[in-house]
């Protein structure tokens, strides 16, 4: 009886599955002719549809998901419940950006009467934008330096901070709500005036600026530290506005993890005689390893997306008209992206420990 349920289950899946795809089969065609038989009803069309094919697809596999293990089950959850985000990045990402890459080996303009025409030359776009623009390799060189620079710093202030924050002491809400109002009031006029207040605190010299970087270049100077090691910590003091200003998210992602840490792991690493040092190094982060490597791919998108670039491929794709240059600007500093998360996230992943 349970394999005649079965097969008439699995029968009606399948005509359920076969009628779906032979509706959007008829929606497919009749939008390439511009026929349009149900006009505004046409979304209800696309809901029985969704309908048809998610109840056959649940009553032709009903009877192998009952077969399936507990781990198989829930692999298949997790490929359900991404579908949607896969769907949106396939139309809405992955689609543009080959578009663009198209694009940019091409000479693109408008037509007056609506479309585009397309000229393919080559790499003639990248030869401009290598050899020809004048601000356009210097200003991703110096992107990228500064995303690098900045993605460690922004890290390693935020971790400390979320351990500061998870600490217990008395008005430690008030402490959280005042490291996130830099967040909240983040907008460009805020950030323009607290530059404009800091350019006015300006001491006599340009190396002397209220936040001491004056006195912390010759503290460290003084005990021998490099040059290179010395200007990068001056400038990310007097960078403090700005980078307590992008580390918000951050330091609410490790305030999380640090609170989802389970008690007894600290509590045997005292009982086996751990110092405070080990304690943070051996349980501590890598208890956030997941999380690090979570902060550290938004914090380097975060910086890219925030960079004058973006500004510039707009400015000469819609004011100069000249679509394929910028398309091929896209392109490289895709590139550039894709290898500075390269050389943080590969080896951050062999550091990552997955608690269980």
């Amino acid at each position: 009886m349970k394999a005649i349920t079965a097969q008439k289950s699995r029968i009606a899946g399948i005509a359920l599955l076969a009628l779906a795809a032979a509706g959007l089969t008829a929606a497919i065609v009749l939008n390439a002719r511009g026929s349009y038989p149900l006009g505004k009803l046409s979304w209800i069309a696309a809901a029985v549809l969704g309908i048809m094919l998610v109840a056959g697809c649940a009553l032709t596999f009903r009877e192998s998901y009952a077969r399936m293990s507990f781990s198989k089950k829930t692999g298949l959850w997790g490929i359900i419940f991404l579908l949607p985000w896969l769907l949106g990045f396939t139309l809405f990402f992955l689609v543009p950006m080959l578009e663009e890459f198209v694009y940019s080996f091409e000479n693109v303009s408008i037509r007056p009467t609506g479309g585009l025409n397309e000229e393919f030359i080559w790499f003639e776009n990248f030869r401009y934008i290598l050899l020809e623009h004048a601000t356009y390799v210097r200003s991703l060189t110096e992107t990228v330096l500064e995303v690098m620079l900045y993605t460690v710093l922004i890290i390693v202030f935020s971790l400390l901070c979320a351990i500061l924050l998870n600490g217990k002491f008395f008005g430690r809400s008030a402490a959280r709500a005042i490291f996130f109002v830099p967040i909240v009031m983040a907008t460009g006029l805020m950030i323009e005036r607290v530059s404009n207040t800091a350019g006015l605190l300006l001491a006599q010299s340009q190396d002397d600026k209220v936040y001491g970087a004056a006195i912390i270049s010759k503290l460290l100077f003084s005990l021998g530290v490099g040059s290179g090691v010395v200007s990068y910590l001056a400038n990310a003091v007097n960078d403090i506005f700005e980078v307590v200003s992008l580390s918000g998210i951050q330091i609410l992602i490790f305030l999380a993890a640090l609170q989802s840490i389970p008690p007894q792991l600290y509590e045997v690493a005292k009982i086996e005689g751990a110092t405070g040092y080990q304690t943070f190094w051996k349980v501590t982060v890598v208890m956030v390893s997941p999380m690090l490597l979570t902060c550290t791919l938004y914090t380097i998108s975060d910086l890219f997306l925030r960079s004058d670039l973006a500004d510039t491929f707009k400015d000469i794709a819609f004011k100069q008209g000249q679509f394929g240059r910028s398309a091929a600007m896209s392109s490289f500093f895709l590139l550039a992206v894709l290898l500075v998360i390269g050389i943080y996230v590969l080896p951050l992943r062999k550091a990552v420990f997955y608690y269980d």
